[in-house]
């Protein structure tokens, strides 16, 4: 099942605290101050939700959320 912008806003909102709202495809995770524990747990969730393994060393902080679905789904169809 591939992954929607919305999905992973959720995931980032819930395991991140940042509210919805701040959250659109263009915005960057550097751009979002989470803490790297919090993007562990976000890569956690999306990992269990999504079914697919990420290497966190693919994941940047100036990746947009954008790429992250993009990156999630790409890992779905392998």
């Amino acid at each position: 099942m591939p992954a929607t912008l919305d999905e992973i806003v959720e995931i980032v909102s819930a395991e991140g605290g940042v509210a919805p709202e701040k959250l659109r495809a263009d915005v960057t995770l550097a751009e979002l101050d989470i803490s790297s524990l919090d993007l562990a747990s976000i890569l956690f969730e999306i990992e269990d939700r999504f079914h697919v393994e990420i290497d966190p060393t693919q994941i940047s902080t100036d990746m947009n959320l954008g790429a992250l679905v993009d990156h999630v789904n790409a890992l779905v169809v392998q």
